[in-house]
């Protein structure tokens, strides 16, 4: 598919540590409800959810419907540009 999403910054951040297979699948595999089957996404766009998930918007490619997908990446992938001065609180 080689379709790269426009993603803000922060999204892009979580995305560039994914895999190119992990990608291509994330994106041929959208689930559809009025198809009821799973197609690819068209003119995605995402952003950062608060929780650290990538958030995905885009058409489906069978009937040209809204379409959304969460990756869920908050717990497992780093942020290529972590806070500079990080607020830690003592026990």
């Amino acid at each position: 598919m080689h379709i790269t999403p426009n993603l803000t910054a922060a999204a892009m951040s979580r995305w560039m540590f994914m895999s190119s297979e992990s990608k291509e699948m994330i994106l041929s595999n959208i689930w559809c409800s009025p198809c009821n089957a799973v197609h690819g996404i068209r003119g995605a766009v995402g952003d950062l959810h608060p929780s650290g998930d990538i958030i995905l918007y885009g058409n489906c490619m069978g009937c040209g419907g809204k379409v959304c997908r969460v990756i869920e990446t908050g717990d497992s992938l780093p942020l290529l540009n972590p806070p500079q001065n990080p607020t830690i609180n003592p026990i």
